[in-house]
């Protein structure tokens, strides 16, 4: 197994987060291990990939002071994720399976690609982007069999339930589980949204929240990669704390949503409104993940711009980005406007993240920045 393989599947592997890892190992080395926890936050800012650690470290047969050994049988077996204690539960269409065990070869594959990914991206691995996925009552009875059976190797079996907002009303058939698990049964539920989950299920599990991840550690991850200081500066403080977004952002020199965005903004400010509803429609159709990762790009685009007013620093722009960016300053428009815009963009953020309706969180998102950036300009200096 090749160093690259593994570089996400042990505590000190996974970027960042060294609050949270603290946590975890007093966790296991004062026995204090809670049968249940919900790993809560963006599933770029790590949440699988603690998780995965974690599990690691919990079947490991000789742990260290920071760590999983990483040598014994047992992480062996982590290494590929086929460790017969460690199971997985996700959600998948329908025509892929009947249990989430029938897809753990492709879903395996995902993990050693690595454990930074969305449901989008997770679809489009199955070939499935334009199905729904969930995790059904046939998925939920067969835990209930394999979770009552005794650890095969390790003291502990572990459960790694990834986004269990997935899990409709025929949850509730595991709440006895939860409730009173076999002996040394844990359950870790990855997730993003915790008004999605069933609150039964919910109610039995401890919350740790998951923060973004700092400019240093994603950058220090990206070097490690591979990439040069300069990308992998410019990612960390494009991504907004986001490792899978990080990654996207180092596959290209300009971002994928530039041309777009500089022609919304200047329709916006020329106010075309029948280009900014074809713009609406166009980018709706990108999908939850798709149109997350524009408005983080948008943000990070015009954030530059606003800080450019205090600090001459930017991140490390293409040249036609840093052109759009110097023009955008000549238009001189309102500090109080351009905060006003980043409000916008946050709170349509906020409804993409909550699946509003693309369109409508797209059209009404153009109308304001239209009004911001057109009635907020020519007030200050160059």
């Amino acid at each position: 197994m090749r160093a690259s393989e593994r570089r996400n599947n042990l505590l000190n592997q996974v970027v960042g987060q060294q609050a949270l890892k603290q946590r975890l190992l007093r966790s296991v080395h004062n026995n204090r291990v809670p049968h249940a926890q919900l790993f809560l936050g963006n599933l770029g800012h790590g949440g699988l990939a603690l998780a995965l650690a974690y599990a690691r470290l919990l079947t490991c047969s000789n742990p260290g002071q920071d760590d999983a050994c990483g040598e014994c049988s047992s992480c062996r077996k982590h290494d590929s994720f086929i460790h017969p204690d460690l199971h997985f539960t996700f959600p998948f269409p329908s025509s892929s399976g009947d249990v989430s065990s029938d897809l753990y070869g492709p879903w395996r594959e995902q993990l050693l690609a690595s454990p930074y990914f969305g449901y989008e991206q997770w679809m489009r691995h199955l070939g499935s982007e334009n199905k729904q996925g969930n995790i059904p009552i046939k998925e939920c009875r067969a835990l209930i069999k394999n979770l009552s059976l005794k650890p095969f190797e390790a003291a502990r079996k572990v459960l790694i339930m990834w986004l269990p907002e997935y899990l409709g009303q025929e949850g509730n058939v595991l709440l006895k589980l939860m409730e009173e698990p076999p002996a040394g049964t844990v359950f870790l539920l990855v997730a993003e949204q915790s008004e999605r989950i069933l609150n039964t299920i919910l109610s039995r599990t401890q919350t740790m929240r998951i923060p973004p991840l700092e400019i240093g550690d994603v950058a220090e991850a990206l070097e490690r990669e591979g990439h040069s200081s300069d990308v992998a500066q410019r990612a960390a403080q494009l991504c907004q704390g986001d490792y899978s977004r990080a990654l996207q952002l180092t596959q290209q020199v300009q971002s994928p949503y530039f041309e777009s965005w500089r022609g919304f903004l200047g329709n916006a400010y020329t106010r075309k409104m029948d280009q900014i509803a074809l713009w609406a429609e166009e980018t709706g159709n990108l999908g939850r993940e798709g149109m997350k990762a524009y408005m983080h790009y948008g943000m990070a685009l015009l954030r530059s711009a606003f800080l450019h007013e205090f600090v001459d620093q930017r991140p490390e722009w293409s040249a036609q980005e840093a052109e759009f960016l110097d023009k955008f300053l000549n238009l001189n428009v309102e500090i109080s406007s351009m905060q006003g815009m980043m409000d916008l963009l946050e709170s349509s953020l906020y409804e993409i993240e909550r699946n509003g309706n693309p369109k409508m969180v797209l059209t009404t998102l153009g109308y304001g920045m239209a009004d911001k950036i057109r009635n907020g300009g020519g007030q200050r200096q160059p």
